[in-house]
């Protein structure tokens, strides 16, 4: 089994519950955080696009273990100042390694 390269790929599965409910707990992490805030569209310039990045996690017998859904942005199209002033990186804890 493949994992989807899109949202809409993801949704037409057979499997599309648990994709939607990873996109939606991901979603709901990002409010919980405080991940962003929505602003006013500066005049003439482009919104950030996104994208949803999917990944099945198996356990050692090839069985599902779970479903994880990534929202990123596209970075590569914004300008320090102007689209973001903090960035953030995802770390690993000492404790998993």
């Amino acid at each position: 089994m493949t994992d989807p390269t899109s949202y809409q790929n993801a949704m037409s599965r057979t499997d599309a519950i648990h994709w939607k409910q990873t996109c939606t707990e991901e979603l709901k992490e990002f409010v919980r955080q405080n991940l962003f805030s929505t602003v006013p569209r500066p005049v003439g310039h482009k919104v950030i696009g996104c994208k949803w990045v999917f990944k099945t996690k198996f356990d050692k017998n090839s069985q599902v273990q779970h479903y994880k859904a990534r929202l990123i942005a596209q970075g590569f199209s914004q300008i320090p100042g102007m689209d973001f002033d903090k960035t953030f990186a995802l770390v690993i804890c000492y404790q998993t390694l």
